[in-house]
């Protein structure tokens, strides 16, 4: 939430004032490093804050005040400095699965068998929208239909990450940290809820580093594993008939940028569908 150690002087002078930091600057800070890194297009454009604001259902409901986000500068101080709080929180867990992560990489690297180790390195999900619009000192409240209180939140404000609460950051964090998606988990069809960077490494055969643009599911991961090892999926392990893989190899995509990538893939959650086919999407 404060501004990263990494910042180039450009971006600093860009968001001077912003580090306190609100979710709506981040966003656009995150998105410009994106366009740098080509990871997207300099054409995208950030959608709009709360983009399903004004939707109602086929029977005239509206849209969940829980999956609504508060914008930054509608904040009182005290709701800013527990906003915040609660991204410093979620900043230092990744930051320690950074730190746990590089402990094996170096391992294998120390012991000669980083270069022939293929490393598949993916998040279950998109950022999580469970804490709703003020955060959660206990995630549990959600799950039990109890609004958590900004005035009874803020008493627990040194205590997040603590094992005195069950924290959770606010929907503007999470449509934040889901850069360049305009939802977050739960909503597999309008992307952000399960729509994830990938990273594989292999460096005996992946020989070119390089950010590849083909459509992949999670369910191609085990079947990319398997051709880039050479076996053939058993029919029977132990007696049990093994169900049929339903994805796709990816392994062409390791050595061609330009190689083809999937077609099809369907996919629902909670009674929200999607197909794509061929680049586009239907939902």
């Amino acid at each position: 939430a404060h501004a990263p150690h990494h910042v180039s002087k450009e971006w600093a002078d860009k968001y001077k004032g912003t580090f306190d930091m609100g979710y709506e600057a981040y966003r656009e800070l995150v998105f410009d490093r994106q366009k740098k890194m080509g990871i997207v297009t300099d054409e995208a454009e950030l959608s709009p804050i709360d983009p399903y604001a004004d939707t109602t259902s086929h029977d005239g409901k509206p849209w969940s005040q829980g999956d609504r986000v508060r914008p930054w500068e509608s904040l009182s101080e005290d709701e800013k400095r527990l906003f915040c709080r609660m991204a410093e929180v979620y900043a230092g867990f990744l930051s320690h699965a950074d730190h746990e992560l590089g402990r094996l990489l170096d391992y294998l690297e120390e012991s000669g068998q980083l270069d022939n180790t293929i490393v598949v390195l993916v998040s279950d999900n998109g950022a999580s929208g469970e804490g709703g619009p003020n955060g959660s000192v206990n995630e549990n409240k959600i799950f039990n239909g109890l609004p958590d209180t900004i005035e009874e939140a803020l008493k627990y404000v040194d205590d997040l990450g603590g094992p005195k609460t069950y924290n959770h950051y606010p929907t503007g964090w999470a449509w934040a940290f889901n850069t360049p998606f305009k939802m977050w988990k739960r909503y597999a069809s309008y992307q952000g809820g399960t729509a994830d960077p990938m990273i594989v490494s292999w460096p005996a055969r992946i020989k070119e580093a390089g950010i590849r643009t083909q459509y992949t599911h999670a369910v191609d991961i085990a079947p990319t594993i398997y051709e880039l090892l050479g076996i053939e999926l058993p029919e029977v392990v132990k007696g049990f008939t093994q169900y049929p893989l339903e994805g796709e190899s990816f392994a062409a995509s390791l050595a061609d940028a330009d190689a083809k990538g999937k077609q099809t893939q369907f996919y629902s959650m909670l009674g929200t569908r999607a197909i794509y086919h061929d680049g586009w999407k239907a939902a």
